[in-house]
């Protein structure tokens, strides 16, 4: 069976093809009785509007461009989701892309979303300094960043306060007794690995730890960077009895290389992440982390972006800081300096 042409619906409905592309993108000052004939002509046909048609009429696509740091973490995942969940109620599509956390990649998807003229993009990839997000900006594109934000330009952006959060966990280590707390830090061209590196700094001030720069590792927010950060702090002579790693991916590739050793957590290391992804809650896991309201952040972004598309014009600016909560479960929950002290 061969669809009818928009042509074909207005000459059995009886009005201009400009008409039936008019109650097709519900144009106003239409007749209730026009309205209702081509509807139902519509309907009776099954016709289906062309949507590179419609995009240029409309000079709208109801599409978005999300733009991931790293899609196989469960982290993102769970934003995407959020994020999917709520374009579908305002009947966007979304073009999902993953960059690696390479700047070439992201330029690359830019360009690529900006041709498939998306009507705004949500970035969970965006560096402090990001050359590419920046010019989108000059150009009024609306875009929404997620759990990132640049330094030096007013943007939208939903993010955690991940400095609060870190800070919480460090506190939360040393009123266990720890004074040597073993940090894996994210880069520190992105947000996140500034702020909950110096929430990190800020505990230790606060109750006057002195600050040790061999207790900090660099890692790049994966698995076998925490790993590979972890096997250092073993091979130093005084370790550290406690491990906060500024991801849960860090974190369990430190547990790794914790078991490798034949060491206990928390018995012999106490270890914390910042997430709490899904697999973090599991039986014979259960690691300490903080907890990010990740899908609602992707329904708070989308939310964000919509309000952008619509009043384009007022350049709004929305700034949204959700409060992180630590979850205590068994990878550092025990007193350590009582279980010193029962030891001597």
């Amino acid at each position: 069976m061969t669809l009818p042409t928009i042509k074909e619906i207005a000459k059995l409905a009886g009005v201009s093809t400009a008409t039936v592309s008019r109650v097709i993108n519900n144009y106003p000052h239409i007749s209730k009785k026009t309205r209702l004939r081509v509807q139902e002509v519509i309907q009776k046909f099954g016709y289906t509007p062309n949507a590179v048609a419609r995009s240029l009429v409309t000079r709208k696509t109801a599409t978005i461009g999300l733009v991931l740091s790293d899609i196989t973490n469960p982290f993102y995942a769970e934003i995407a989701r959020g994020i999917e969940d709520e374009a579908r109620k305002y009947n966007y599509n979304v073009i999902f892309c993953s960059t690696d956390n390479t700047p070439e990649i992201q330029k690359t998807y830019i360009d690529l979303l900006y041709e498939k003229r998306v009507d705004g993009l949500i970035f969970a990839s965006a560096r402090i300094h990001d050359p590419d997000i920046e010019k989108l900006a000059l150009e009024g594109i609306p875009f929404v960043l997620v759990n990132r934000k640049l330094e030096g330009i007013k943007t939208n952006y939903v993010v955690v306060d991940n400095f609060l959060g870190a800070y919480v966990v460090a506190e939360h280590l040393i009123k266990l007794g720890h004074q040597r707390i073993g940090f894996i830090r994210g880069p520190l061209d992105y947000s996140t690995g500034i702020d909950r590196l110096e929430g990190y700094k800020k505990a230790l001030l606060t109750y006057n730890i002195e600050f040790n720069g061999r207790l900090i590792k660099q890692g790049d927010f994966k698995r076998k960077s925490g790993y590979l950060a972890c096997k250092e702090f073993l091979r130093m002579r005084n370790r550290p009895t406690a491990i906060f790693g500024s991801n849960d991916f860090m974190a369990l590739g430190a547990w790794e290389a914790i078991l490798e050793a034949s060491l206990r957590v928390p018995e012999d290391i106490a270890l914390v992440g910042f997430d709490d992804i899904e697999l973090t809650s599991l039986k014979g896991i259960e690691l300490t982390t903080v907890s990010q309201e990740k899908y609602r952040m992707g329904i708070k972004a989308v939310k964000i972006l919509v309000d952008n598309i619509k009043h384009k014009e007022k350049k709004m600016t929305h700034q949204i800081i959700l409060k992180p909560k630590l979850i205590i479960r068994k990878s550092c929950g025990y007193n350590y300096k009582k279980s010193l002290e029962t030891k001597s």
